[in-house]
């Protein structure tokens, strides 16, 4: 059942002095994510694949917001050497940071390994994502109240009712392709719980979130050597 209640993002507080990073953030849930929060003067990070379209995607935001504290963070979730750099980049530049949203993510597309021999929905939508909030989480615990939001769906229910088929996951016949994006969502879910218990006390928030049905470019449904993302 989904909750009545509704928050609008007029209800954010004002985030002076905030620091966030959105992965994704330059399309889709993630851009709308970054502007508003860079509309409420977070100090924004947008981390993506393309730079082009990053910086396109910067440069967006602080003309819509008047917010000149939006900048450009390379993240590439194929690619684990480049997403323990993306975070290394990060941390070098000395700042806090105060909420984490890992949005970045790709769904349903045909069978295709990461660089690093990861199935390519598990790898880009969790084994990414979690390397990246690892490598930031000290720094996320030394500059709290923070919060991790990790944008999950209820897709998870597609995964198999055994749970995540870890021996099978890089297997290309062992799981249709909705399969294999519902273990990579519930691998959120269950990251998320594992995180939070991990952090009780600690004043850092972690929440896994289904973003409801979203209408926006088809770029999510395409192939992940697009590299829209």
């Amino acid at each position: 059942m989904f909750s009545k209640k509704h928050f609008i993002t007029e209800n954010i507080p004002d985030l002076t002095g905030k620091v966030a990073i959105v992965t994704g953030g330059n399309t889709g849930i993630g851009y709308i994510t970054a502007r508003e929060l860079s509309r409420k003067n977070a100090h924004v990070f947008i981390a993506s694949r393309n730079k082009e379209r990053g910086e396109g995607a910067v440069e967006k935001i602080k003309k819509e917001t008047g917010n000149d504290q939006v900048e450009y963070l390379n993240l590439d979730l194929v690619n684990l050497k480049n997403v323990k750099k993306s975070a290394e980049n990060f941390l070098s530049k000395n700042l806090p940071l105060h909420i984490l949203i890992n949005n970045a993510g790709i769904m349903a597309t045909p069978w295709a390994l990461t660089e690093d021999g990861i199935q390519d929905q598990f790898g880009v939508n969790h084994v990414g994502h979690f390397l990246f909030t690892m490598t930031l989480l000290s720094k996320i615990e030394a500059s709290a109240p923070s919060r991790i939001v990790n944008v999950s769906s209820t897709a998870h229910n597609f995964a198999p009712a055994v749970g995540i088929e870890f021996d099978k996951i890089n297997q290309d016949a062992a799981q249709s392709t909705w399969q294999r994006y519902g273990t990579s969502k519930l691998a959120n879910i269950l990251f998320t719980e594992s995180l939070s218990k991990r952090l009780e006390g600690k004043e850092v928030y972690v929440n896994s979130i289904h973003p409801g049905i979203i209408i926006q470019q088809k770029n999510i449904f395409r192939l992940q050597r697009q590299r829209q993302l």
